[in-house]
């Protein structure tokens, strides 16, 4: 007989991905109609970021629909901004009329701003790297009013950012890092949507590395969430090493392509680097090509599992975290 508690959690994750497929449909309908179903006087697109709102998405529903307490903020980075916005008309803070008028005049923001839109909005978030270094400052605020009484324990919350990888290329993150290092931040979530590509580029794969050690050194816990649950559970079978370490191995560029060609790309160039692996080839073998495009483009970042665990983990304690979170620009699109 079933454990009770393990059904209770496989539904608790099976209704999350059935609200994250509708956050997904409904942030991608939103700039498919701006710029294709919606009249243009002048027949100009407007824009919308389509890929990087897919990469945010299981980020996103796993916060806002389960790990997020009523005192937390967050800052939302500015390119996932539909994906905001399609969360907020779930909950009912955010009109279907505005979502139509998204980045037109009165319509929903093309990034999340406190003053244009009538949704829940915590930080303004228009230029990148704003928004990261505001979180640090608003946690830092909030411990001063605790220190005075003005904020009772029991009411303070989390400061949290999203961000993209190519925003870690603001230099403004890394005062406000230092200062935040200066006076103990805690409270303070980072978390990074490493999707490894930027609008005219992959992201430098010798920098990602570089990250997780500046942030340690500024007493920061890090966490590099890469591999989802069910990639994990291939990885322990005969075969499942060689396949991790391909992945772990393999230029952004290179990845970026293979997910772009799909499937049969995939099997081509890992059999072919894989060649003299039997148990490998055995595996890739048992996997239809959809599905293995599937099983290598399933990082932790799209893991609801993955996620959920990372954020529980977190919770027991203030300390200020940097979540590395692997994901796949314009997954399931």
């Amino acid at each position: 007989m079933p454990d009770g508690s393990m059904t209770a959690k496989r539904q608790e994750i099976a209704l999350l991905r059935r609200i994250e497929e509708r956050i997904l449909w409904l942030a991608s309908w939103t700039i498919h109609n701006a710029n294709h179903l919606r009249e243009s006087r002048d027949g100009l697109k407007v824009g919308g970021h389509q890929a990087s709102c897919a990469s945010m998405t299981t980020l996103m529903t796993a916060l806002y629909m389960k790990a997020l307490r009523p005192q937390d903020r967050v800052a939302v980075k500015p390119h996932a901004s539909p994906v905001f916005h399609a969360i907020q008309h779930l909950f009912g803070r955010q009109s279907l009329d505005n979502l139509k008028r998204f980045r037109s005049l009165g319509g929903a923001q093309s990034y999340p701003s406190r003053t244009k839109d009538i949704d829940d909005v915590d930080f303004s978030t228009g230029s990148v790297g704003l928004g990261v270094a505001m979180t640090a400052f608003a946690s830092l605020a909030q411990d001063y009013l605790a220190a005075r009484g003005a904020v009772k324990p029991e009411a303070m919350g989390r400061m949290i950012s999203l961000l993209g990888d190519a925003e870690l290329d603001e230099g403004n993150i890394y005062e406000a890092l230092i200062e935040a290092c200066k006076h103990d931040v805690r409270n303070t979530w980072w978390i990074v949507d490493y999707n490894r590509q930027s609008l005219d580029a992959t992201t430098q794969d010798r920098m990602f590395t570089r990250y997780g050690e500046i942030f340690e050194a500024a007493g920061w816990t890090v966490e590099t969430l890469k591999w989802s649950k069910r990639q994990r559970e291939v990885f322990a079978k005969p075969g499942g090493e060689a396949l991790r370490i391909w992945i772990e191995t393999a230029p952004n560029d290179l990845y970026s392509a293979l997910t772009y060609q799909g499937g049969t790309a995939w099997r081509e160039r890992l059999s072919a680097d894989l060649a003299d692996d039997a148990a490998a080839l055995a595996l890739i073998a048992a996997y239809k090509d959809i599905d293995l495009a599937e099983l290598m483009t399933e990082l932790g970042g799209h893991c609801l599992e993955t996620l959920l665990e990372a954020f529980e983990r977190a919770s027991h304690d203030d300390a200020p975290r940097f979540f590395i979170a692997y994901t796949v620009k314009g997954l399931r699109l």
